[in-house]
């Protein structure tokens, strides 16, 4: 007959063999994205598979898709942790990430090089993350400030002009109301007389719809996001250029951060460049997509008049000068660093313009292994974030 006390020694003895043989349960990330649908949701999906896969089903992602945090939510959300990881548009906090937005307010650098058309979103998102990953403590710091980590970028397809009506040439650009997107693309229709205006991209539709603006600069991928296409009955294709690249896709709290080991870092690493190249070559794939859609459809579908273009890019590379200068003036910043920042950005644009024109890029993976790489693989995992 067994005692109590040597059933407990046996049952304690059980549990304890127990607890050796049993499969820890898999920690979740929440991931915050502030879409509810289209390439940042289907690179989330992608970027929850890579965490799963290379931390060996030890973290996996949960994505909230809206319901956690909305875009101007999202800084604060990750800063006090109630989502472990972001996709932050930091165009949304600009005194909070000034060194960062700086170089992607560069980005109207792209419509001065013709080697890589339809591909220049795919050449800013490597050049955005050497500038932050191994180029510019001062945005490591921005982000670290704000409790955070970054390991991905936000890069969108070129910015094209929908319109109301025909409006290709300096003189039908005079007067104009046009929905801008950022102070870059307010500065380009000022040069031309037209007057931006600021408005939430949730309602373009409206105000195209009602003729509130004559036009609006988006990338080619809102015409089915938001459904412009169904409003908009003119494009232009290479004017005024430029993209949206200010935030990370797969921003972590570095509270959760600074408890990972050197392995799920590292996980989580290459997890962040997987969000990358996957949103990145989603939204140009989308951007072709659906500008035939928009031929078919029986949208005019133009290019800029010669003399406008030529005008354009000198505007540009005069902007280009100005915005280091810019961002001195209006957060009180030392203006040597920057203009070396700004510097470091425009080598690091022409350099990946370079590799990505010499390079076959056929798939998300393809692009993948190049950032990491040439960015990932050279960041010194133990020390990063910290």
């Amino acid at each position: 007959m067994f005692s109590i006390k040597k059933l407990t020694s046996l049952l304690g003895g059980a549990l304890i063999a127990t607890s050796f043989t049993l499969p820890a349960k898999a920690d979740t990330l929440r991931f915050a994205v502030g879409f509810p649908s289209g390439a940042p949701i289907e690179a989330a999906q992608q970027y929850a598979e890579a965490v799963k896969q290379y931390t060996n089903n030890k973290h996996r992602v949960r994505i909230f898709e809206l319901s956690l945090l909305s875009h101007s939510e999202m800084n604060e959300g990750i800063n006090k942790g109630l989502a472990d990881v972001g996709y932050l548009l930091t165009a949304y906090s600009p005194s909070d990430y000034p060194y960062s937005n700086m170089g992607a307010d560069m980005s109207m650098s792209v419509a001065l090089n013709d080697k890589i058309p339809n591909q220049e979103g795919l050449a800013y998102s490597g050049a955005m993350l050497e500038y932050i990953m191994l180029n510019c403590p001062e945005c490591q710091g921005e982000f670290k400030k704000n409790n955070q980590v970054y390991t991905g970028v936000v890069s969108t397809p070129v910015y094209v002009l929908f319109c109301n009506n025909p409006i290709n040439t300096v003189e039908q650009l005079k007067g104009k109301r046009i929905r801008i997107s950022g102070a870059p693309w307010a500065r380009w229709a000022r040069e031309f007389g037209a007057q931006p205006v600021a408005l939430p991209i949730g309602e373009a539709y409206e105000a195209l719809s009602q003729g509130v603006v004559d036009c609006t600069f988006f990338s080619m991928t809102e015409l089915t996001n938001f459904n412009l296409i169904e409003v908009v009955k003119n494009i232009v294709t290479d004017v005024p250029g430029g993209l949206y690249a200010a935030g990370g896709a797969a921003t972590l709290n570095k509270t959760k951060w600074d408890k990972f080991d050197v392995a799920d870092r590292e996980a989580l690493l290459k997890a962040g460049s997987v969000m990358t190249a996957e949103v990145t070559y989603r939204y140009q794939k989308q951007a072709l997509e659906d500008l035939e859609k928009a031929r078919n459809k029986g949208i005019n579908v133009m290019q800029a008049d010669p003399d406008l273009l030529k005008k354009s890019h000198e505007f540009i590379t005069k902007d280009l000068a100005y915005i280091p200068q810019f961002y001195a003036q209006e957060y009180k910043l030392d203006s040597s660093r920057l203009n070396e920042l700004s510097g470091k950005m425009s080598e690091l644009v022409t350099k990946w313009s370079d590799i990505i024109a010499k390079s076959e890029i056929k798939s998300a993976e393809d692009l993948q292994k190049l950032y990491w790489d040439e960015v990932y693989s050279k960041v010194n995992v133990e020390q990063y974030g910290n």
